[in-house]
C-alpha cells in the first residue's frame, strides 16, 4: 500500500515509541514493528515518533527492511544521561527520572507537536518501556486534545522496588505512571498478569478499558526459513537466544544439573552442546568462566555473538532443545517475546521460570518442559527426560502444535490493537 492511498479513508495514529528498527538490543522492537505492519489492514495509517539509531547500543537493518512503505518514521535527537550527562561515568539519579532517556522528551515533543499542526491524526499511542515514551505522548495528547492509547510492555515499577532502581526513581515512578494513566483512554497490556496488576493499582478506570494483547509470532518470518540441518552424529543441542544474567537468567544452575547426571552416568557430556546466542556481557564474566571450567563443560557451552534476526530464527530450527530462563519473583506475571518464536519454531522448549504466566502458556501448548530451577530434582529428571526422548528420536512429539499457536500470530494480535484503537476514537 502506498502512502497516499486510500489515506483519506483510512485512520492515523502517532506511535510513540523509543524501541523502533533498526534497534535489536530488546525483544520489545518486533511488538511494536509487527503492529505498524499489519495495522494498515484493519483501517488505519502509522506514523512513528522515535529516536535517531545513534541511540541504539545494537542495530539489525533487516528489521528496518520490515518497516511497510505506508508507515512515516521520525527520527529526533536526544540526551543521553548515562553517556551524556555522567562525570567518570556517574550520573545524579535525578537526570534520570523516569529513565535515562528522559532527555528525548523535549526534541520528541517538539516534533510531535509539529506533526499534529501539519497533519490530521485520530489517536496518539505509546509504548514502554521506557516510561518517557507515555510522558511524551501525554504531553502531545494533552496539545493535541486526540484520545491517548498507551502500551505496558513491562511493569513501570515494581512493589517493593526491585534490586538497583535508584530510590528517587521508585518515589516518582507510582506518580508519574498515575498521570499517565489518568490520560489515556485505554490501556494495553502484553499479559493478563500485568492486566490485573494495574486494575489492582487503578480500580477507577474500568475494566474495558485495560485489555491484554499478548505477544506474539509473525507467520511471515517462518515462511522462508531453511530446512533443519541434520546428520546422524549430531549432538544433543540446546539453544538459548539474547542476554543472559546472574539475577534473573543464569544458566549456571543448569549446567550444574547436566553435570551432576553426567558424573552418574545417566548422559554423557560429549554428547551434548549448549549454543548461547548473543548473550552479552555475563558469558564472559569470571564467575561464568570458573562454572564452566570447574563443570568440566568447555566443549559442551558455546557462546556465541549476537546474529541478525532472521538468523536467529535459523539457529532455532535446527536445535533440538530451546532454553528459556526467566526465573525472579518479579518476572512472574512476564512472558519473554522470545517464548512464541520458540513455539512456532516447534521445538521443545525448556523454560525454566517461577510458576507464572509463562508456565502457563507452556502448559496450554504442551510446549515441553517448565520448571522452576530452584527445583533441582525437577529440572534433573526434565533434562534426562529430554535426553531420552532425543535418543529415540521422539522429541518432535512434546513441541507446541501449530493449531495450539493460532492466537499468538501478530497479524490476528493486530487485529485485537486495531478495535482498541477504534473504541478509542468512536
Amino acid at each position: 500500500m502506498s502512502m497516499d492511498k486510500n489515506n483519506s479513508s483510512m485512520k492515523h495514529a502517532l506511535f510513540v515509541a523509543f524501541h523502533y528498527p533498526p534497534e535489536a538490543n530488546s525483544s520489545g522492537v518486533l511488538r511494536t514493528l509487527k503492529f505498524t505492519r499489519y495495522l494498515s489492514e484493519f483501517g488505519w495509517r502509522v506514523t512513528v515518533l522515535t529516536v535517531k539509531p545513534s541511540a541504539y547500543e545494537v542495530v539489525d537493518t533487516t528489521l528496518t527492511a520490515q518497516i511497510p512503505n505506508d508507515v512515516r518514521v521520525v527520527h529526533t535527537k536526544y540526551i543521553d544521561t548515562k553517556k551524556h550527562l555522567a562525570i567518570a561515568g556517574r550520573y545524579l539519579s535525578i537526570l534520570a527520572v523516569p529513565d535515562r532517556w528522559i532527555g528525548w522528551l523535549p526534541w520528541a515533543v517538539k516534533a510531535g507537536k509539529r506533526l499534529l499542526r501539519d497533519e490530521k491524526f485520530d489517536l496518539i499511542f505509546s509504548t514502554s518501556p521506557l516510561g518517557t515514551a507515555h510522558l511524551i505522548s501525554t504531553q502531545l495528547s494533552k496539545y493535541s486534545g486526540l484520545p491517548l492509547v498507551i502500551d505496558f510492555r513491562d511493569p513501570w515499577y515494581e512493589e517493593p522496588a526491585e534490586e538497583g532502581m535508584p530510590w528517587i526513581n521508585h518515589f516518582f515512578a507510582p506518580k508519574l505512571e498515575a498521570r499517565v494513566i489518568k490520560q489515556a483512554s485505554n490501556i494495553v497490556t502484553s499479559t493478563q498478569q500485568l492486566r490485573n496488576l494495574l486494575l489492582d493499582r487503578y480500580p477507577q478506570k474500568a475494566k474495558k478499558n485495560i485489555t491484554c494483547v499478548l505477544n506474539g509470532y509473525d507467520e511471515a518470518d517462518f515462511e522462508e526459513l531453511p530446512d533443519p540441518k541434520r546428520s546422524p552424529n549430531d549432538p544433543f543441542v540446546l539453544v538459548h537466544a539474547g542476554g543472559i544474567n546472574p539475577e534473573f537468567r543464569d544458566p549456571i544452575p543448569l549446567f550444574k544439573t547436566i553435570h551432576g547426571l553426567a558424573k552418574e552416568g545417566k548422559i554423557k557430556l560429549e554428547k551434548i552442546l549448549i549454543r548461547f546466542i548473543g548473550p552479552g556481557d555475563f558469558a564472559n564474566s569470571p564467575v561464568m568462566e570458573k562454572a564452566v571450567k570447574d563443570l568440566n563443560m568447555e566443549n559442551v557451552v558455546e557462546f556465541l555473538p549476537r546474529v541478525p534476526y532472521k538468523q536467529a530464527l535459523t539457529e532455532l530450527a535446527n536445535a533440538n532443545i530451546l532454553l528459556l530462563l526467566q526465573a525472579s519473583e518479579d518476572t512472574i506475571g512476564l512472558v519473554p517475546a522470545k517464548l512464541y518464536e520458540y513455539l512456532r519454531s516447534q521445538k521443545p522448549v525448556l523454560a525454566l521460570v517461577y510458576p507464572g504466566a509463562t508456565q502457563e502458556i507452556m502448559e496450554e501448548t504442551n510446549a515441553g518442559w517448565s520448571v522452576d530451577p530452584r527445583d533441582t530434582d525437577a529440572m534433573a529428571q526434565s533434562f534426562l527426560s529430554m535426553y531420552k526422548h532425543w535418543q529415540a528420536a521422539t522429541l518432535d512429539k512434546k513441541a507446541a502444535s501449530l493449531e495450539s499457536l493460532v492466537k499468538y500470530k501478530r497479524r490476528e494480535l493486530t487485529g485485537q490493537l486495531a478495535e482498541i484503537l477504534n473504541s478509542s476514537v468512536n
